[in-house]
């Protein structure tokens, strides 16, 4: 395998920000990882051999150089700043980083939420701006056709610990809707705001997810009505949410079946609990056409589970607060 560096134009995080003049730009969110030690740990925690990877936000590819060391199969960056991806075809050019002939590598300068895959068994790896996390979670597992088989994701510490319910044991919407489409999620590590440029007011980590494939979209489509149900307005009983669409004396009936309180919220249930109600409801309600819902794309989950912020293009980014902020 080609040498990914030339050893003479080696240059570690910190010199590649200063030759090139890159600096942070607020409006897009960016804070660079600049921790040589948290970067290995990102791109060699699974086997990335023979692998097709989609790097999301590589800024100025200080990971995107130590996954190309692990010989994968193919990989794709997505990058939005036009001048990240002009100095990094800038660095090709000159020698500074070689792409190997046996890896295809392409750049796309494109806003995340507009790139769809056309191939199958990809791997995310990213380290995005916090307040678009659920955007790009949502994107990943629930839009495209092709979903990944794996991701590892740098996000805030707070939306990771939600995700992997280490916050007062309570459910949350993005648990729910991750946990769903997930087999397995792990904590990879956490990163402490000193390792970026500049450091975020917030601190970091980095999530392992393993993603399901057994799901059929009838479910997801189910999944994702009940979820809007549900979390439709949190302080209320969770029977009271539900009875906007299904006959409360029913759902009396299937609560009492299922020994589950019939003053319990939505934040209350587990998912395991919660496939126990989608079965009782589709049992009682759905095939019997008393499901009063219209069909949900699913595209449109995001906007709900991000509390009516939803982000989908550039002119998106403009509006955002400055930095990264909680997603």
């Amino acid at each position: 395998m080609q040498k990914i560096l030339d050893e003479k134009n080696k240059m570690n995080p910190i010199e590649i920000l200063h030759k090139y003049n890159i600096f942070p730009k607020k409006s897009l969110g960016q804070n660079f990882l600049v921790n040589d030690e948290i970067l290995d740990k990102i791109a060699s925690y699974i086997d990335l051999e023979n692998q097709n990877i989609i790097e999301i936000w590589p800024w100025y590819w200080a990971l995107t150089e130590k996954i190309l060391s692990k010989n994968p199969k193919s990989i794709e960056l997505v990058e939005l700043d036009k001048k990240m991806v002009e100095i990094l075809n800038s660095r090709i050019k000159n020698n500074e980083l070689k792409i190997p002939s046996n890896i295809n590598f392409n750049i796309h300068n494109i806003d995340v939420l507009k790139f769809k895959p056309n191939f199958e068994n990809y791997i995310v790896v990213a380290n995005i701006p916090y307040y678009i996390t659920s955007p790009i979670l949502n994107h990943f597992l629930y839009n495209l056709p092709h979903k990944p088989k794996e991701m590892i994701i740098l996000m805030q510490k707070d939306v990771a610990d939600k995700i992997i319910k280490k916050q007062k044991d309570k459910t949350s919407v993005l648990s729910l809707v991750v946990d769903f489409m997930c087999k397995e999620i792990s904590e990879i590590t956490k990163v402490w705001a000193s390792n970026f440029i500049p450091p975020p007011k917030v601190e970091s980590k980095v999530l392992y997810f393993k993603i399901r494939k057994d799901i059929n979209k009838e479910i997801i489509r189910d999944f994702l009505e009940i979820i809007k149900l549900w979390f439709s307005e949190k302080r209320k009983k969770l029977i009271s949410n539900l009875s906007k669409r299904f006959d409360k004396n029913k759902l009396s009936e299937i609560f009492e079946k299922l020994e589950f309180n019939t003053n319990t919220r939505a934040e209350d249930i587990s998912l395991d609990n919660w496939i126990r109600l989608t079965k009782s409801l589709k049992n009682n309600f759905f095939q019997k056409k008393v499901w009063l819902s219209r069909k949900t794309e699913y595209k449109q989950f995001a906007h709900f589970a991000q509390g009516g912020c939803t982000m989908k293009t550039k002119t998106h980014f403009k509006n955002q607060p400055k930095g990264r902020k909680r997603s």
